[in-house]
């Protein structure tokens, strides 16, 4: 167990698909260090947080939008894991919208 103001660690990170459809569900997992209070993920200029579901275990699910012809289809999803103090750990995983 790490102390509560120790720097977070994200260990391991697993996503369902990194070239989804529009309508798709997309989940994944993120595995951290003990003193993780919270991990938010970024998409596209959109945020979500994911729901604790253990010590150092964070789940999350998102449907994919559809975008337009003319926007982007290729974005990084920013994983963020923050402990109690705010202090941040990241992450980045390439996804494809087809």
């Amino acid at each position: 167990m790490l102390a509560p103001d120790a720097p977070p660690q994200i260990l391991w990170t697993s996503v369902s698909s990194t070239t989804p459809h529009a309508g798709d569900v997309v989940s994944g997992t993120v595995l951290t260090s003990s003193n993780v209070a919270s991990v938010e993920l970024r998409i596209g200029g959109y945020g979500l947080n994911s729901t604790k579901t253990d010590v150092g275990h964070f789940d999350w699910t998102f449907t994919v939008p559809n975008l337009p012809f003319y926007a982007p289809h290729d974005f990084m999803l920013q994983i963020i894991a923050r402990n109690t103090a705010g202090v941040a750990a990241t992450t980045n995983v390439a996804m494809s919208v087809r």
